[in-house]
């Protein structure tokens, strides 16, 4: 059985960092959400890592960031997919919501004729969510919200 994220194949044993293409901005700037794809000695099963879905929950990045270190030095299976910033819009806005003040965590599975939020939900659910046997997705508070941590 094959993997493919992102229309690229994933082998074992393999590192890479692939660019889901999201837009062009408004000054012909390229938008994408980068994608890092570490495989084992197997490339199943299958565990997705998101942060940032609300654009200004970032502690979710650095744990990711600190994952993808510390994961690189052991021997592991299966596929490990982490998106440090799956709402980059909001990201680099320092907002919760995208450009189309909608909440992308609130848009899944989406459609690809939607909002632009349902459009980014439909396309991050088929291209990297669909393919996972496990998701932990990380969020925080924002906006003087504080969350307790939780599993769901």
């Amino acid at each position: 059985m094959n993997l493919t994220i992102c229309k690229q194949r994933i082998n074992p044993n393999t590192t890479k960092t692939i660019y889901m293409r999201l837009a062009d901005l408004f000054d012909s700037t390229d938008l994408a959400m980068p994608v890092k794809v570490m495989s084992g000695s197997d490339i199943f099963p299958v565990l997705v890592l998101s942060g940032a879905i609300h654009g200004d929950e970032i502690n979710g990045t650095e744990i990711i960031r600190r994952f993808l270190n510390n994961i690189k030095k052991l021997p592991f299976k299966g596929t490990i997919v982490a998106i440090p910033i799956v709402n980059v819009f909001g990201y680099l806005a320092n907002s919760r919501y995208l450009p189309d003040r909608r909440d992308l965590n609130r848009s899944f599975p989406g459609s690809p004729k939607g909002s632009l939020a349902s459009q980014l939900a439909n396309k991050f659910f088929k291209q990297i969510i669909s393919k996972s046997d496990y998701l932990i997705d990380f969020h925080t508070g924002s906006l003087h919200r504080a969350n307790l941590p939780q599993i769901r």
